[in-house]
């Protein structure tokens, strides 16, 4: 007669049995295949030319975010929040920012356009949405061009800020001075994606952003960086520290990725203490490809005439006379207003435009009542103000931009002198 234990022994048998060929029937996770450094640097060289070369017509909106943060003084501490369009054919491009509460330079510029060509570029503001736009700056020289170009933000808008995907040039993987320290494949982290590849590197030169980096790429999203973390060479004790994260959609139609949200974090270290931390957040919100036309990167789509985008001609007619700027004496953290004057003596009507507006050690000018519209033969006037900041002398010049082909160009010396405020000495 069978013993009562025999039922339970079977079960038990059975329950070993099926849990074996449970365990025989869960496929086991292969080991990611090995990377060289040769078919890295490969296939990362043409994902990068692939890039550009999808990247030659297409625009952008996102949602910004720029967060800076100052611990030793935090009143230096800003939040801006900013809605970007972003619009690249060939090597020109156009950035459009649209600033919500908290503005650049005490509110006075809501809305900024920065645009570069390869043969001119320029910036524009308004103080609000309703107000013409306003010509602060064009300049026609290959080496300013260059020096203007929104690499930066390129980097930010279409490829997360990790500052090596866009532009090859940011990290010179054939060069000597950049090594690879260690590489792999990290297994796919979610369900129906694909392997990983992590790579830590060093860059021996003294002049580079950074010294040494971490970051892992996505090989089938056009090797995309999605995490990155970058040290700068530690100098007196300081150094600081470059990371971020991203997201990305599927590849799109031109084999290339567009960024879906990007995070890029600076911190500035002192032994281990931070002095100061600035993050950058963006949000794609729309996108399309092969709808930019040249009319985008003239001044004439903001309202302006396009006359100074030509070349300025070494001769220039003096047909306008100019009142001088003197400031004498303003007090230090004090506003100071000048009436400029100018007179019109040419047959023709005079535009002008806008203002480059310097700063120096001592303050910061700006000016009201641009654009203006001087007919030939009579006078017209705008504001000067010099908000006063360190006592001294200074001595430098405002540049008017208008619509005369013979003079694209009216600069103004602006000079004066800051004093002590004896108010805030006996605050004190």
């Amino acid at each position: 007669m069978p013993s009562g234990k025999q039922p339970w022994i079977l079960f038990a048998i059975a329950i070993t049995i099926l849990t074996g060929a449970a365990d025989a029937a869960e496929p086991e996770q292969s080991t990611p295949r090995a990377i060289s450094e040769r078919e890295f640097l490969t296939q990362y060289k043409a994902a990068v030319a692939r890039l550009k070369n999808r990247l030659q017509n297409v625009q952008c909106r996102v949602e910004c975010r720029k967060q800076y943060h100052f611990y030793k003084d935090d009143s230096l501490s800003k939040d801006y929040r900013i809605s970007s369009h972003l619009l690249v054919k060939g090597d020109s491009t156009v950035i459009i920012e649209k600033y919500a509460t908290e503005t650049l330079f005490g509110g006075t510029e809501r809305d900024l356009v920065s645009c570069t060509t390869p043969d001119y570029a320029f910036y524009l503001s308004r103080t609000d949405s309703d107000n013409p736009f306003l010509l602060n700056l064009i300049v026609h020289e290959p080496n300013q061009i260059k020096a203007r170009r929104p690499t930066d933000a390129l980097d930010m808008f279409l490829t997360g800020g990790n500052l090596i995907f866009l532009d090859p040039f940011r990290l010179p993987v054939e060069a000597g001075r950049f090594r690879i320290v260690r590489m792999k494949r990290i297994p796919p982290q979610a369900e129906n994606s694909s392997d990983l590849v992590s790579l830590d590197f060093i860059l021996n030169d003294d002049a580079a952003l950074f010294k040494e980096g971490h970051a892992l790429f996505s090989p089938d999203l056009n090797w995309a960086v999605l995490k990155y973390e970058y040290r700068s060479a530690p100098k007196d004790g300081t150094y600081t520290v470059y990371s971020g994260r991203n997201s990305f959609t599927p590849l799109q139609k031109n084999g290339i990725p567009m960024l879906v949200q990007g995070e890029h974090n600076v911190v500035q270290m002192t032994r281990n203490q931070k002095q100061f931390d600035f993050s950058f957040s963006v949000q794609l919100t729309d996108f399309s490809f092969g709808t930019v036309n040249d009319a985008v990167f003239r001044l004439s789509n903001f309202g302006l005439s396009d006359t100074p985008l030509a070349k300025p001609s070494t001769t220039t007619n003096q047909q306008f006379g100019v009142s001088p700027c003197q400031f004498n004496k303003i007090p230090a953290n004090e506003t100071a207003r000048q009436k400029i004057t100018i007179q019109n003596t040419s047959s023709l009507p005079l535009q002008l435009l806008g203002a480059g507006i310097p700063c120096t050690s001592n303050g910061c000018a700006s000016v009201e009542g641009l654009p203006l519209r001087i007919p030939a033969g009579q006078q017209g006037s705008f504001t000067v103000m010099f908000k006063a900041t360190n006592s001294g002398k200074f001595n430098t010049e405002i540049e008017l931009y208008t619509d005369q082909p013979g003079q694209t160009k009216i600069k103004i010396p602006l000079r004066g002198t800051v004093r002590e405020n004896t108010k805030v000495q006996q605050g004190k």
